[in-house]
């Protein structure tokens, strides 16, 4: 019998191949000295491969353990999105957005790398209330940090201090829950 290659292992091996390409490409720059438009481009694209691979990577991992299925899906898809995205933006093929286009992209990333990162603390499970409670408010942290970061964005770098005051408490408690989570949950677990 058959057997289908999952998604997490097409991302991973992406990875694998985006950061070796990626290597070589960089090795062979800084040998030969040339350091030209082509060969950074050429960087640029196989980075955004490899770090549009991982975000979409993060959020399979819930889709393969059958969780949390349109937040998974949801985050490959954005990640798929801003990865296409970027070769647009990097060897400036078809302009679609024009002047806002580094918003839009700015854009894809914060939810790419969002998704990804709520997907990662969505995996921890956990009956006790102290861990849950702490997963709860850390994906609440994760949305907000990014609806912040996507309404400043939006809103054309024109929010005051105090909202970057706040978002910065918010991006500490953000930090805060994404460490102490697992940290707690291995607590409960021994």
């Amino acid at each position: 019998m058959k057997k289908s290659i999952s998604l997490r292992k097409i991302l991973l091996i992406t990875v694998i191949v985006a950061l070796c390409v990626s290597a070589f490409l960089g090795i062979g720059v800084f040998v030969s000295g040339k350091f030209g438009d082509i060969e950074i481009k050429t960087l640029l694209t196989t980075s955004a491969v490899g770090g549009f691979s991982l975000t979409g990577l993060c959020c399979s991992v819930l889709l393969e353990k059958g969780k949390y299925k349109s937040l998974a899906i949801s985050g490959v898809t954005i990640s798929i999105l801003a990865l296409l995205f970027s070769f647009d933006s990097i060897w400036d093929l078809f302009n679609l957005f024009g002047d806002q286009a580094s918003d839009v992209f700015l854009t894809l990333c914060i939810l790419a790398f969002s998704m990804a990162h709520v997907s990662l603390i969505l995996l921890i499970d956990s009956y006790k209330t102290p861990v849950t409670m702490t997963v709860i408010l850390t994906v609440v942290f994760i949305a907000i940090v990014a609806f912040m970061l996507i309404l400043d964005l939006v809103g054309d770098n024109q929010m005051g201090d105090s909202y970057f005051r706040l978002l910065g408490v918010f991006a500490i408690l953000d930090v805060l829950g994404t460490i102490v989570t697992p940290i707690l949950n291995k607590v409960y677990r021994d």
